[in-house]
């Protein structure tokens, strides 16, 4: 079988499929000697695990950049208080009680409800760019919808949202950058104690002055008499705010990149509307926001005939189930209308994304706005450049040109 790329190389994090195929036809329960974990890419072994109770979500000692030596105990003791909070890394039952409790508070009608909302915001952001003829989609579109819609629902104001948009970028170098475990860890504490004062003056303040917004709703939300705790609610609210950025602008952003390489399904999507909702399902699984999630061992057992022993921890890649040719045919290929498309973008079994609603009807509203506004859309250079992180797939940026809508109207 030989060595196999490395997941954190940079050739990887461009272009993982490749890697992913391999391992999965010849090591799909693979031993990572340099990340010490086991790495699944069969769609049947991931689906079937983040089922199982013998994996725990508790798992915030194991992250990369905290179990690294060069990490101080007291930077690392200072994230783990706070992000073990997370529902991300809960189990069983502070996990239920936590999902049941913020659920009542970003409930689908509330979701449903936002759909007025961002179509505004779409619509204002690309009337921002129309005479320009040029645009980041990163930057100018797909990360600020999502990060204006979370930050509204949280309250956060206008002003605030890129001292926000730094803490949460710092959370996500954390969670899957490959750089510097220390720096990485510093900055993530940093931002995790400067998020939560900011967070708590919020909180103090709609205790006094109750709004429409998620931390008002949040603070009434009871479950069987169980409240969420002050920390717990600040802690959650900075899990809500990052993983409102980090999905949403990943999905927008390499789905575009998807269709822009794809004319064909551009094409199909722009003559057809009625294909949105497929189509978001598909770009989900052809180039999933987040590529693998990992889970701690509780008990030994065996799978494909390898001993998984207790203590160990397992990486479970979501972006190879999502490829894996025995449960999507043609998995590499982009198919707009694919019918049969339980994809695992959204991951699967108790943890399955809270935001995914959200996330969904942001792509689907701003996707064929996007497209419809600027139908001549086209990359601005076939070179694109990926953020350094495995875990949670982005671009950098991604220029695209079109023609300006003022010349649009003089012809």
């Amino acid at each position: 079988m030989g060595r196999y790329p490395s997941l954190l190389d940079p050739v990887t994090i461009a272009n993982p499929y490749p890697l992913y195929h391999r391992l999965r036809e010849e090591d799909p329960v693979h031993w990572d000697e340099d990340l010490q974990t086991w790495v699944l890419t069969r769609y049947q072994d991931v689906e079937a695990l983040l089922h199982d109770p013998r994996l725990s979500s508790n798992r915030v000692a194991h992250l990369r950049n905290l179990k690294s030596p060069s990490v101080p105990e007291s930077t690392r003791q200072e994230l783990q208080t706070t992000v073990s909070m997370w529902m991300l890394f809960t189990d069983p039952p502070d996990h239920k009680r936590l999902r049941n409790l913020v659920n009542k508070a970003f409930t689908p009608r509330m979701v449903e409800n936002l759909r007025p909302h961002i179509v505004e915001i779409v619509d204002e952001l690309l009337a921002a760019a129309a005479s320009a003829g040029r645009l980041d989609i990163i930057k100018d579109f797909a990360y600020p919808l999502p990060a204006i819609v979370i930050a509204e629902m949280l309250g956060i104001s206008r002003e605030d949202r890129g001292m926000v948009k730094r803490w949460s970028d710092d959370l996500a170098v954390m969670l899957g950058g490959t750089g510097s475990e220390l720096s990485n860890a510093e900055g993530a504490a940093r931002s995790i104690r400067q998020f939560s004062g900011y967070l708590q003056a919020i909180v103090d303040d709609r205790r006094q002055h109750p709004r429409e917004d998620l931390i008002t709703g949040l603070l009434k939300a009871e479950e069987q008499g169980s409240l969420l705790s002050h920390d717990e609610l600040l802690a959650n609210c900075a899990l809500l705010v990052f993983a409102g950025h980090e999905t949403t602008t990943n999905l927008i952003g390499n789905g575009v990149l998807a269709l822009l390489r794809h004319p064909d399904q551009l094409r199909r999507l722009q003559s057809d509307g009625e294909l949105i909702k497929s189509g978001v399902e598909e770009l989900l699984r052809f180039d999933s926001p987040v590529q693998a999630t990992n889970r701690s061992i509780m008990e030994d057992f065996q799978l494909a005939g390898r001993t998984l022993q207790k203590g160990q921890d397992v990486l479970l890649l979501l972006g190879a189930a999502n490829h894996d040719p025995a449960r999507f045919p043609s998995p590499d290929t982009l198919d707009l209308g694919r019918s049969d498309n339980h994809h695992g973008a959204f991951a699967f079994g108790p943890h399955y994304c809270l935001g995914a609603p959200l996330a969904r009807l942001e792509a689907q509203i701003a996707i064929p706005a996007l497209l419809e506004k600027f139908p001549d859309l086209q990359l601005a250079s076939h070179e694109v450049a990926w953020r350094d992180n495995f875990v949670l797939r982005g671009l950098k940026s991604l220029p695209v040109t079109f023609t300006p809508r003022v010349a649009q109207a003089k012809a």
